[in-house]
């Protein structure tokens, strides 16, 4: 815990939840009630950073942006535990809480800190998560989103993949020394159907300059299989890895 603490950003995770916290159960973070909730205040946000009424922000962004938000933390947390100590924390659906609002004191945390799985080969790190992120938590984030949101299930799918390939390279950028893992495994749950379903990984020479995510070796690339929808904001063009950006690269935003 105090290595994926030092990591900060989405890694950060309560276990266990601090006394009085504000944490609940994952099934009522995504009950509608609570989850409309979180995307208005994230449109309230995104509307705020980009200088517009919030009424002007599309209402499908914020569900995006939601959802990016919370995929994000539970590809990072599970990453880095699997990479850095070859186990992976209990993140099902069943064992996960956070605050109930945005930007709550609790961002993801665990209900019984000491259930972990072991990840100590690639196959048990794959297998790990698929059953706990994949098949679990992440799989409810994305039915409440499309549900709640009315958000199309493949930009939800791309949103999710592409999280994942975000993960590791934050993971490689912040751990040099644990890329080589980071991006190994990475590329083995790319494989998995339902992450390949929002994308996977593609040849550079194929594409336009500047499009594809940036993954370790210069000779691949990652491409979405849907739209984020985030260039619906001002200042705000198409993501390198866009589904869309392969057609249209004069609008695409470089990458840094």
């Amino acid at each position: 815990m105090a290595t994926l603490h030092e990591l900060g950003g989405f890694h950060q995770l309560a276990a266990p939840t601090p006394p009085g916290s504000d944490a609940v159960p994952w099934s009522q973070v995504l009950a509608e009630p609570a989850l409309a909730a979180r995307i208005t205040d994230v449109r309230a946000a995104l509307a705020t950073g980009s200088g517009l009424p919030v009424e002007d922000v599309d209402p499908k962004v914020a569900v995006s942006a939601t959802q990016v938000g919370l995929a994000s933390r539970l590809w990072s947390v599970a990453l880095a535990s699997a990479v850095l100590h070859e186990h992976v924390p209990d993140v099902s659906a069943a064992n996960l809480v956070a605050s109930l609002v945005h930007r709550g004191s609790v961002p993801l945390g665990l209900d019984d800190p000491q259930r972990w799985y072991a990840a100590r080969s690639l196959d048990q790190a794959v297998a790990a998560i698929d059953r706990l992120v994949v098949r679990g938590s992440l799989a409810e984030l994305n039915r409440a989103c499309a549900q709640v949101g009315r958000t199309p299930e493949r930009v939800l799918l791309s949103n999710a993949t592409s999280s994942l390939v975000g993960a590791a390279r934050v993971l490689a950028r912040l751990r040099p020394a644990a890329g080589p893992g980071a991006w190994e495994l990475a590329r083995a749950l790319l494989r998995l159907p339902e992450v390949a379903r929002g994308g996977g990984l593609r040849d550079p020479g194929t594409l336009p300059d500047g499009v594809g995510g940036p993954l370790e070796r210069a000779d691949e690339a990652f491409l979405r299989t849907g739209c984020c929808v985030f260039y619906r904001l001002p200042r705000h063009g198409l993501c390198p890895d866009c589904v869309i950006a392969e057609r249209r690269p004069e609008l695409v935003t470089p990458a840094h």
